[in-house]
């Protein structure tokens, strides 16, 4: 690992550079980068593969991956990511104005060494896909909030609904039930009435009887 040869190249916006990562040998490529800018890095394990021989399998022979590291102006470690095969992409915020370097190094295996091609591409500014996808997390939040509203909204508007339901229930029972207890009230003054009518016309009968005898 002491054995580090440190390459520091100009990389220009949005160019992709390609060339042969070699084991053992770190490559650094710098760039001046403002603050509370979002950095994209496309990096990327080509398909031709190994420049030594072009039909190994690179996956075995590139078990640990190559390794990305991404340094602040201050020497320390900002971001870091591995390739194994394929297209990769890495993200950041430069927090503070001044010259981040990017280096690819790839661990030496035992007695061999290798060379892989390998592509990197640096963007500064907001990455489309990122700023959409985040967007339509918005926007889905957004959605998911209004549709959880709206839920609440109908659930309370069924509550109304069915709390009207029961007070009119309710109304027409107590109507019901005062309708007949008029009626019966009703009912027991006449039958009172009756009562005393007849007990009235039974003494008169009763007086009358004892005064003719």
């Amino acid at each position: 690992m002491k054995y580090f040869i440190v390459i520091a190249l100009l990389v220009s916006l949005n160019q992709c550079i390609s060339f042969y990562a070699k084991e053992g040998v770190e490559k650094c490529f710098s760039d001046e980068i403002p603050s509370q800018t979002i950095v994209v890095i496309y990096h990327e394990l080509m398909s031709e593969g190994v420049a030594k021989n072009e039909k190994r399998d690179i996956p075995k022979m590139i078990k640990d991956g190559i390794t990305l590291n991404v340094y602040g102006p201050d020497g320390n470690i900002v971001k870091t990511a591995k390739t194994v095969e394929g297209k990769n992409k890495l993200s950041f915020t430069a927090k503070t104005m001044g010259r981040y370097k990017f280096c690819v190094i790839k661990s030496k295996q035992f007695w061999s060494v290798n060379e892989y091609k390998y592509s990197i591409k640096i963007q500064q500014g907001v990455d489309h896909n990122l700023q959409d996808a985040a967007n339509k997390t918005h926007v889905e939040s957004i959605k998911d909030r209004i549709s959880a509203l709206k839920n609440r909204t109908d659930d309370f508007i069924s509550l109304q609904q069915l709390n009207r339901e029961q007070e009119d229930k309710l109304t027409t029972q107590s109507i019901d039930i005062s309708r007949r207890v008029t009626q019966t009230t009703i009912l027991q003054i006449v039958v009172l009435l009756a009562s005393g009518v007849y007990q009235i016309w039974s003494l008169k009968k009763f007086f009358k009887q004892r005064f003719l005898m």
